[in-house]
């Protein structure tokens, strides 16, 4: 592990641990160390960590380039006290060095609110210790000091469980943690930086102040690679004291530089996984925290620690939620139930053999000029209600509507060996759900709609079309273009079918061969044929 001591061109420095394997450093705000300044471009050097403590300096191809030493540099392996120039921006790596600080633990991290409140424990936990003198030796002016921040400390743990207990964004779990220990004497700033599963390390925080005027001085936190691996080695929380003046802190440079006078952090674990680190410090008094309040930051850091956890499964669970909606607009819900059933089942990027089918309403736009905008709306969802419906129960999947066109798949995502026997079946439902509609439309004196479908078996590629932003599962492929072809091609109330479908028939749906006709970007004639749909016809 390593740090980074950044200098911005106004001369006020901070300090950056490195965590994880890479760090991006540049002006977008996607990268690890982002720095805000015009001469840095948006992806300007990437630092990456090598196994045996190697450090490699890469320039991403920046504008202005990145030097070391003073020297232009393309490629580069950090050493001890190297000057990076990034821009206006001057980056001092440091490699850290073991037994750099002294540290003085606390009790193992509390995670029972109830069993805390008990006699017996809460002495342990907050290692509480009768005074060494005589309660009547002691002034009352001090025997009534220290019973009231008794008091008020046995307040601040009892309120932990409420404060914590309804289930929080990451974001709100941290601002409320803030504002418990902002209850404690002396805390003047803190954060809690959170694990980062997929990079490594952790995420860079967001620095609270309880006075918002000691923002103005811009100190950054220098938490010592040497008190991040106690931590999560030893997992027990760790008070700092007197860090700006005991000798036993001299050798710890980023300490020194951030001025911090006490501190005290701890991890935040629940149920052996490590969410983070939870830290709070004080920039103006020296001894600033006792062991009983270390007892009380670490319920805290506890209840955090499961306010993380519900954190966590709850947005699990409302993604689930979200998938399972979106796949229930498109997938029958068996079919649904059979996606989230397989978590190993890839939705995207797969050749496949499906059967598509499209249909569409036979001269609807013209329809629709003479018609009030409302009623068209009516119509067609009305219309598409009753295809949808007949679609899911026979399996399909909803690729999308086309205006008044429907593309529907049979065999992807799961593959069905069936597809093209469910695929004509539906195509039959279909056109005689359309006729009892128009019965009932021309009861009411609404003009009937006609529809054409044309289905086609065949290879395609399906995965997620789009942009990161907006993306729609859909099939891709020459066997989708004739699928449509036939559909443009079929008369009002007629089904077309390819041959490849229907020879995966085998005889099980009557169909009658027609002659074969030119499409559009086919050479040879395409042969297909008709399936009849009229009642009496299976």
């Amino acid at each position: 592990m390593a740090r980074l001591v950044i200098t911005d061109p106004s001369g006020k420095t901070q300090i950056f641990e490195i965590g994880g394997s890479t760090v991006n450093v540049g002006r977008a705000e996607t990268n690890d160390l982002v720095l805000h300044h015009g001469s840095v471009s948006r992806h300007h050097a990437r630092i990456t960590v090598l196994p045996g403590d190697m450090v490699l300096l890469h320039d991403l191809g920046s504008m202005n380039k990145t030097y070391v030493n003073n020297q232009e540099v393309s490629e580069y392996t950090l050493k001890d006290h190297d000057r990076i120039a990034i821009g206006m921006y001057e980056l001092k790596f440091e490699k850290s060095r073991s037994g750099d600080l002294h540290l003085e633990s606390g009790s193992s991290t509390a995670t029972d609110i109830k069993r805390l409140v008990e006699d017996e424990d809460i002495s342990t936990s907050l290692r509480l210790t009768p005074p060494t003198a005589p309660m009547a030796s002691i002034p009352p002016e001090e025997r009534v000091k220290s019973l009231e921040k008794e008091n008020n400390l046995l307040k601040l743990l009892l309120s932990v469980g409420k404060t914590l207990s309804s289930v929080l964004t990451p974001d709100e779990i941290m601002h409320r943690v803030m504002e418990l220990v902002f209850q404690m004497d002396n805390v003047e700033r803190g954060f809690v930086m959170l694990r980062d599963d997929k990079k490594g390390g952790f995420k860079p925080a967001v620095l609270l102040y309880k006075d918002e005027a000691q923002k103005a001085q811009g100190r950054g936190v220098a938490l010592s690679t040497t008190v991040t691996e106690k931590l999560m080695n030893d997992r027990v929380p760790l008070l700092i004291y007197d860090v700006g003046t005991d000798e036993r802190f001299s050798a710890s440079q980023s300490l020194r530089i951030s001025g911090i006078r006490s501190a005290m952090c701890a991890p935040l674990i629940y149920k052996d996984r490590v969410f983070g680190i939870f830290y709070v410090d004080c920039l103006s008094k020296t001894h600033a925290f006792s062991q009983e309040e270390l007892g009380i930051f670490s319920v805290i850091a506890a209840e955090a620690a499961i306010s993380f956890d519900n954190a966590r499964s709850h947005e699990e669970l409302a993604r689930g939620m979200v998938q399972r909606q979106a796949l229930e607009r498109y997938l029958a819900p068996a079919v649904v139930e059979r996606v989230i059933s397989n978590p190993d089942l890839q939705l995207g990027g797969e050749n496949q053999t499906v059967t598509i089918l499209f249909s569409d309403i036979r001269g609807f736009t013209r329809m629709s000029e003479h018609m009030e905008p409302h009623a068209v709306v009516e119509l067609l969802n009305e219309y598409f209600s009753e295809m949808t419906d007949i679609i899911f129960e026979s399996g399909g999947t909803l690729d999308k509507y086309l205006g008044d066109g429907i593309m529907v798949l049979y065999g992807s995502p799961i593959p069905m060996p069936d597809a093209p026997l469910r695929a004509a079946k539906a195509a039959m439902e279909m056109q005689r759900a359309l006729a009892g509609l128009n019965a009932d439309w021309e009861s009411r004196g609404q003009q009937p709609l006609r529809m054409g479908v044309g289905v086609n078996t065949g290879p395609v590629t399906a995965g997620n079309i789009g942009s990161a932003k907006r993306m729609d599962f859909t099939v891709i492929g020459d066997a989708v273009n004739l699928s449509s072809r036939l559909c443009s091609n079929a008369a009002a109330g007629q089904i077309l079918i390819s041959e490849s479908t229907y020879l995966q028939l085998n005889g099980k749906i009557p169909a009658r061969r027609l002659q074969p006709i030119m499409v559009k970007n086919k050479e040879k004639p395409v042969e297909l044929y008709e399936v009849p749909w009229q009642d009496g016809v299976a």
